[in-house]
Parts: structure tokens; C-alpha cells; sequence
């Protein structure tokens, strides 16, 4: 039985690059604004959003783990873990367009700050309950559902800030940096939580009290960020119509169309195994308690954050559009690599490598939209992307937990991998827009309008 002294030993020749003790070194801020990596960090405003959106990852990766764990002990079923998962993804289907619009036509500060704070009460509200011991399933999914409103409704805000707040110059290094905070924030949030998790006294309750801990704390640091931001809307439209305009712009262009598809691929294949790794932990790896899912979260954190971070100071266009493809065929094949991990180490190195290629090839889908999409529109093409990805990844988890209980993970994992590994390769000989993109790196710019705005 692999012990978590080798755990914390395989962790750490993850974070023991040059690069990494640099920045653990901590040189002076002006240091680090300065390296092309962290050029983004150099504007006030997108500082103290990309630090609230730290805490914030942090809080959102703690609570899932947690929940994660929770229900497989309640249940012993990878189906009810799949009920949660969906339950907090679903709303950014349902939610996603209203957001956008909601981003549009409201302060996208303010916005910011209101769902932000209300995720925290949300958490709160899942401790407190814990705490007391009358949680139900049913509360967490409710609960879930919640934090999965406010998230769904603070995310296009967010991302129709971050072009208001950087140069168009240092635009992908913002976008990949915000990225490192939703996927690298699973490994800062889980080095404090994952071995809690193994603490009788402590366990799932205090590692949510943590978790409402960081989204507050993000809350704080929303509040100094002083962008003023609004698109453009027609009010006389309506909502319906608004919506629909968003729909009529993504898939009128086929450069952002074909990025769309190639998102919803992605998470339904590759990214949607919130369901499956507890199961994985504990089926294949022997877990005992929640700590060895969160060593595995946070594998993929470190990995996301070297992919992130590298990714932030890659400024040749043509690199770009050759590491979208590579990107993509790797976030198909680690997962069959994580399929056959058959000890801890093993899986962790795996996890690592699917968290460096799938968040690097979700910052640059992600980059390549808005720096095609004009202002005005950002807050709902920003939650429409969204909606692909969320939306897409709530039927998967459900579907794949209730696999699970009869097929195990690893088939899974290892059918899924394949066929997205096809699906890229088949997308690059079939459409020569994408192929020039993964030759040059250049995007044709959008022609269509939205409606009559």
C-alpha cells in the first residue's frame, strides 16, 4: 500500500522545476510583472480580480472534493456522485444565457461581486448543515445546484472584464492566467484540504468551512477591483431575442463554430470525470478516506498550472495554433494513461499531465474567441462558451457515474480518451480553416453582427 509519504514525495518532483522554485522564492512584484509570464499581472485591476478568482477556484475545488467524498461514503454509489456533479453543472445550461445577457446589460463589476458573495453563503450554509449532522443528499444537490447559479452568472462577468482591464498585446496571457486560477487553484486549495481530509476531527466538515473561508476571502478581494465595465444591448429586444442573437452570431461564424464544437467535444470526452474519480480513488487505488481523491485533484492543479503558466508567456502566434492541436491530442491520451494506472504515483503523474493539456487547450479555444468577439457581445458569447462546456460536462458526469457503478472507471476513461484523440484528428483533415490555424496560429476575424444591437 502506497503510503503518503511517497504521495507527497510523487507531488513534489511535480513542483521541483526550476520555474516553480523561482516563483516559490517569491522575488519582488515588480520581478514578476515583469517576466512575459505574468505580463498581465502588471495592470492593478486584473491583479486583484486574478487573486479573487484564486480564492474562488480554491473554494469551488474544495467543495467538490468534498461533496465528492461525502456522497460515495453515504451512498456507495458512483451514480449518486454523478447526481451531485450534475446538479452543480446543469445550471450553467440553464443559466448560462441569461448571465451573458445579464452581463451585457448590468455593471459586470457589481455582477462580479454579488455572485461571488452569495457562492460563499452557499458554502457556508453546507458546513453549517455538516456541522450539525442533518445534511441529506438532497440538500447537497440543492446546494450544489445553487453555487452552481452564482458560478454560472459570475463567470461570463468575469471574462468580459478581463478585456477591459489588459492591452489587447497581453490578452492571452490574462485569459491563460485566469485560467491557472480556475485549474491551478486545485492544487492550492487541496494542499491545505487533502490532508485534512484524513483528519477524523476535521474531515469533510472543516474541509468545507475551508472552502467558504477562500470564497469569502475572493469576495474581499473583488471588492478593490474598480473596472467599469457594460456591453451593449437592445432592451426592446427582449430576452428570447437577445439569447437567440448570441445562438445566430456563434454559428454564423464558422471560425468560433468551429471552436465551440471542438469545446463541447472536449468536455464531454476528456474533462467530465468529476463522477468517476472517487470511485477511481478508492476502486483502483485502495483510498480509504478522501485524501487520495484530493491528491489526484490536486496532481491535475499542478499540472494546470505549469500548462497555464507556460502557456501565459508564449507569444509566437504560429507556437500557439501547433500547441492547440498537441494540446488536444494529449487530453485524449492521458486519460487512457490515467485508465491504467494501476498504483498512487502512477496516477498522480497521469492526472498531472491531464491538467497541464486540457487546461492549456481550454485558455486557448478560450483566447481565440475573444479576440475575435467584439466588446459589446463578450458577456454572451462568454456565457454561451460556457453553456457548451457546462452544459455538455453535467449529461456526461451523470451518465459516466451511473457507468460506473456497472462498467468500473477505467473503461471509461480509456473509450472516452480514444474518441477524442478522433475526434481532433478528424476535425484537422476535414475543415483547412483549422489546419491553417494549427499551421499559422491566425484566426479569420467575424464578420456577422448580433441582431440590431
Amino acid at each position: 500500500m502506497v503510503g503518503r509519504a511517497d504521495i507527497i514525495a510523487v507531488l513534489s518532483t511535480l513542483v521541483t522545476s526550476d520555474d516553480f522554485l523561482l516563483m516559490l522564492n517569491l522575488p519582488p512584484v515588480r520581478e514578476i510583472q515583469n517576466m512575459p509570464h505574468f505580463a498581465a499581472l502588471r495592470h492593478r485591476d486584473y491583479r486583484r480580480m486574478w487573486a479573487a478568482n484564486m480564492f474562488s477556484g480554491g473554494a469551488m475545488w474544495t467543495f467538490i472534493v468534498a461533496s465528492a467524498w461525502l456522497v460515495l461514503e453515504r451512498s456507495d454509489s458512483s451514480g449518486w456522485v454523478g447526481i451531485i456533479a450534475f446538479s452543480g453543472m446543469i445550471p450553467f445550461l440553464i443559466v448560462s444565457p441569461v448571465a451573458g445577457l445579464m452581463a451585457d446589460r448590468l455593471d459586470r463589476r457589481k455582477l462580479a461581486i454579488v455572485t461571488f458573495a452569495s457562492s460563499g453563503v452557499v458554502t457556508t450554509l453546507a458546513a453549517a448543515l455538516t456541522i450539525a449532522g442533518i445534511l441529506e443528499l438532497w440538500h447537497l444537490a440543492a446546494l450544489a445546484f445553487a453555487n452552481g447559479v452564482f458560478r454560472a452568472t459570475q463567470e461570463p462577468a468575469v471574462q468580459a472584464l478581463i478585456p477591459n482591464q489588459v492591452p489587447r498585446e497581453d490578452l492571452l496571457n490574462a485569459i491563460t492566467l485566469n485560467a491557472a486560477t480556475r485549474h491551478g487553484a486545485r492544487f492550492f486549495g487541496l494542499l491545505v484540504a487533502s490532508p485534512l481530509l484524513a483528519v477524523d476531527f476535521i474531515g469533510i466538515s472543516g474541509v468545507l468551512v475551508l472552502s467558504a473561508v477562500f470564497q469569502f476571502a475572493g469576495t474581499f478581494q473583488m471588492t478593490s477591483v474598480r473596472t467599469a465595465s457594460r456591453g451593449e444591448s437592445a432592451p426592446e429586444h427582449g430576452l428570447a431575442r437577445s439569447m437567440v442573437d448570441g445562438l445566430v452570431y456563434i454559428y454564423t461564424n464558422k471560425t468560433i463554430a468551429i471552436f465551440i464544437l471542438l469545446v463541447a467535444f472536449h468536455c464531454a470526452l476528456v474533462m467530465s470525470n468529476d463522477s468517476l474519480l472517487p470511485v477511481f480513488s478508492r476502486e483502483e487505488l485502495g483510498a480509504s478516506d478522501g485524501s487520495i481523491l484530493g491528491y489526484l485533484v490536486m496532481a491535475f492543479g499542478v499540472g494546470s498550472l505549469f500548462g497555464t503558466l507556460f502557456m501565459a508567456g508564449v507569444r509566437n502566434e504560429r507556437l500557439k495554433g501547433q500547441m492547440l492541436i498537441w494540446t488536444g491530442i494529449l487530453s485524449g491520451v492521458t486519460p487512457v494513461l490515467f485508465a491504467f494506472s494501476f498504483n498512487v504515483p502512477l496516477a498522480l503523474l497521469a492526472s498531472a499531465g491531464m491538467g497541464a493539456s486540457q487546461s492549456v487547450f481550454m485558455a486557448l479555444t478560450s483566447t481565440y474567441i475573444q479576440s475575435v468577439v467584439p466588446d459589446r457581445i463578450r458577456g454572451r458569447i462568454s456565457s454561451l462558451y460556457i453553456l457548451h462546456a457546462g452544459g455538455v460536462m453535467a449529461f456526461a458526469n451523470l451518465v459516466y457515474g451511473f457507468m460506473a457503478d456497472t462498467l468500473s472507471a477505467p473503461p471509461i476513461l480509456f473509450v472516452t480518451g480514444v474518441m477524442f484523440v478522433a475526434v481532433v484528428l478528424s476535425l484537422a483533415l476535414g475543415q483547412a480553416d483549422l489546419r491553417r490555424m494549427y499551421r499559422t496560429g491566425w484566426v479569420a476575424p467575424t464578420q456577422v453582427g448580433v441582431g440590431a444591437d
